[in-house]
């Protein structure tokens, strides 16, 4: 590869880019870029939606632009949010109070029953 048409890349434009897999998943975002003076080879700390971290090598990068596409598929664990039924699936308690009166249920937050009219409050 010529010089001139290598591309050059500062460091700090890597932070922050999403990563994506093959299957179009994002897996995180780049947090840190490491290098191996040694081997001359680069490797990303990536950020992960389930809050962890997981590291790829140059290797595993297929191509960065404003991604960086992975050349495989990742599974990550689920997050926290996709662990967690949504609320559309979540009992709802409510707290009750009797009347003494008539025996009817009403919200604890009710001050007079709503079948008869009896002050819950006292």
């Amino acid at each position: 590869m010529s010089k001139e048409s290598r591309k050059f890349m500062p460091v700090q434009e890597f932070i922050g880019l999403q990563v994506i897999d093959t299957k179009g998943s994002l897996i995180g975002n780049v947090k840190d870029v490491s290098i191996d003076v040694e081997s001359k080879d680069i490797a990303f700390k990536v950020a992960t939606k389930s809050k962890g971290e997981m590291a790829f090598g140059w290797d595993d990068v297929q191509s960065v632009e404003d991604v960086v596409l992975l050349k495989k598929q990742i599974d990550t664990p689920p997050t926290a949010a996709e662990n967690t039924p949504d609320s559309s699936t979540n009992q709802v308690l409510q707290a009750l109070v009797i009347c003494p009166g008539c025996g009817a249920s009403s919200p604890a937050r009710a001050k007079f029953c709503s079948k008869c009219g009896e002050d819950l409050k006292s």
